[in-house]
């Protein structure tokens, strides 16, 4: 197996993780085909939720046994414990945005408040590529979190670059529509895109249609 291969946890046999499988470690998780041998410390004391989880079973031999993590995904225990474990103390530097990404549910489902409020402020602060809109959309959708949704979806409409195809069908039919309500509502001073504010003359674009809005409220996740 190739060295990336074999670092893609969502595939092959169940093995040890390349990077955060510690022999001094006193928790094994796993997490799709990654087992995580870590310090319980790091985590239980950014998460209530997980000291609860995190009890160590044993079988009769008295061997450590992997307490298994259902429906999260390695890439964001990957970016949690980079957290934790950096390969640069004196030099830290913030995770990628991928890893952000990848991070946010992670610290939403288990209650990290601190760092869950420190992935939201850099994910609506510095995404501003379509690409990196289209990801927060996707992430906001899974986490029912409608009006940071909204406010990325005003922010993509001011992309120059039309979503292809793929993304749209990424996006869902009805993110897809409102965006393309929003590239109609042009300025009527300088007709350019406007939303909220056109911004080349300033001027306050027209209210979004009534039944738009009703509709978006009610359909936003699909």
């Amino acid at each position: 197996m190739s060295v990336e291969n074999d670092r893609d946890y969502s595939q092959g046999e169940v093995r040890n993780h390349h990077k955060f499988f510690f022999s001094t470690g006193d928790t094994l998780i796993q997490v799709e085909k990654a087992l995580f041998k870590i310090h319980r410390h790091f985590l239980t004391q950014y998460s209530s939720v997980l000291e609860g989880l995190f009890e160590l079973p044993t079988g009769d031999d008295g061997e450590m046994h992997p307490i298994p993590i259902q429906e999260d995904g390695y890439r964001g225990w990957e970016a949690l414990l980079g957290i934790f474990y950096r390969d640069n103390h004196m030099a830290p530097s913030p995770p990628s945005w991928d890893d952000t990404i990848a991070l946010l549910p992670i610290a939403h489902k288990y209650s990290m408040e601190t760092i869950e409020n420190s992935a939201l402020e850099r994910i609506t602060g510095e995404g501003t590529t379509k690409q990196q809109l289209i990801d927060a959309l996707s992430v906001f959708k899974k986490l029912n979190m409608p009006d940071m949704h909204r406010k990325t979806l005003e922010k993509l409409a001011l992309v120059p670059e039309f979503p292809t195809y793929e993304e749209a069908r990424e996006m869902g039919l009805v993110s897809f529509y409102t965006l393309v309500i929003y590239y109609s509502l042009l300025c009527t001073t300088c007709m350019g895109r406007s939303v909220p504010v056109c911004q080349s003359c300033h001027v306050q674009r027209a209210p979004v249609p009534g039944i738009l809005t009703s509709s978006y409220n009610r359909d936003w996740r699909n």
